[in-house]
């Protein structure tokens, strides 16, 4: 898995800057209108995301990509390089009012412990903006329809693998947010698209059926 992180996200450009599920999560972020807060994105990459947010909070990172990791660390981020495997997040309990997991937990295999060490590293009433790739989207489910995998990795041993191991819609990634005794607060969706470089693609129908989207993006309480 760590080969995937290697091979894949420092040599792939992600786009970040423009991509419309980081300015979506970014203004629910500023929506909770934080100040003087410890805010922590597992997974921050070059730092994209935390940039976009009001800058009197505190920023903090985690980062298995040591091209990332050096990107973060000249944007004043207080990043630790490290690689989630089922173990403990670097840090004490009760730290953080706000943690950003972004396409993350697709990626974990124990994904209870996963939200059980975000909680316990949340303060009381501290708030979770987690994201996943939506397996029942509206591409996804025409491609079934049609016999097409809808993009569901088989092997980490291809190229292009993004190391996914975990599949979720809404409902099944709410209930374990639930089980994981997380109060759910609201959920979004960001756009449906139709063509693999996102050429041609809807944000109106995720607005309208947020079930069709491509993103999960859910915002939960401790």
């Amino acid at each position: 898995m760590k080969n995937i992180y290697k091979n894949l996200y420092e040599k792939k450009d992600l786009k970040l800057k423009k991509n419309y599920r980081i300015k979506l999560m970014a203004n629910i972020i500023k929506g909770l209108k934080p100040v003087n807060k410890n805010i922590l994105d597992i997974g921050c990459h070059d730092g994209t995301f935390l940039s976009k947010l009001p800058r009197n909070n505190n920023f903090f990172g985690i980062e298995a990509s040591e091209k990332a990791y050096k990107l973060s660390l000249k944007k004043n981020i207080k990043v630790i390089k490290f690689f989630f495997n089922d173990n403990k997040l670097p840090y004490k309990g009760n730290l953080f009012d706000i943690v950003i997991a972004g396409e993350i937990i697709e990626h974990i295999y124990d994904t209870d412990q996963f939200l059980k060490e975000i909680r316990r590293i949340l303060k009381p009433n501290g708030y979770l903006l987690i994201s996943t790739p939506n397996i029942a989207s509206l591409p996804r489910r025409l491609m079934l329809l049609l016999g097409i995998n809808p993009i569901i990795e088989t092997t980490p041993n291809k190229i292009d693998s993004s190391g996914h191991i975990r599949y979720f819609t809404f409902k099944s990634l709410s209930n374990l947010i639930k089980e994981n005794k997380f109060k759910i607060i609201k959920s979004f969706s960001d756009v449906t698209n139709f063509h693999s470089q996102g050429k041609i693609k809807s944000k109106l129908i995720p607005k309208l059926f947020p079930t069709l989207g491509q993103s999960i993006i859910t915002l939960c309480q401790k």
